[in-house]
């Protein structure tokens, strides 16, 4: 159980903020009326049709949380996107990606915002250790997630400012200089 502070109620406004900036930025809609009924503790969720993708803004979640999430998947039969706020220290995003699959969903952690040049929103993990190369770098747009086959930047050092410019992005939804 966690107690209500105002830092953890200022990330529960950014995480959800900040889930639906990436939605915007990503093409998504969320259609009423077709609406997926899914059962508690999963009906919070935000269910993007076109994207067959649950999308679960958070703090901290630990992986008992993702495991719930991971129920709601097998359930929704789609992706999901956990976008999760820190509580403390710069304000940031992180996104767990669920994929699902027949037998058993696939996830990434530790993946963040990066935007290119274009205006184009990226999932990428920001360290190389990313633990599944195949789908260290997702591209949000008006359908599924996309698995890209090669980075959107052509040299390693060119990585950083993408990240910079979705933080500025971010920072910009957030309000904060």
């Amino acid at each position: 159980m966690y107690l209500v502070t105002k830092e953890r109620a200022l990330a529960q406004a950014r995480a959800l903020s900040g889930a639906l900036a990436l939605a915007e930025r990503a093409g998504w809609t969320f259609d009423r009326k077709t609406p997926l009924m899914l059962r508690p503790p999963f009906s919070n969720y935000l269910h993007v049709a076109a994207a067959e993708l649950l999308l679960v803004p958070s703090i901290d979640p630990s992986r008992g949380d993702l495991a719930i999430v991971d129920r709601g998947m097998r359930e929704a039969r789609c992706d999901a996107l956990v976008v999760k706020a820190s509580t403390a220290g710069k304000p940031m995003l992180y996104c767990a990606v669920g994929r699902w699959r027949r037998h058993q969903n696939l996830w990434c952690h530790e993946r963040r915002p990066w935007l290119d040049e274009h205006g184009h929103i990226w999932l990428v993990a920001e360290h190389v250790w990313a633990e599944d190369a195949e789908t260290s770098i997702l591209l949000l747009g008006p359908k599924r997630m996309q698995v890209a086959s090669v980075p959107p930047w052509p040299y390693p050092h060119e990585m950083a400012p993408g990240f910079e410019r979705a933080d500025a992005f971010l920072r910009a939804i957030w309000g904060i200089s």
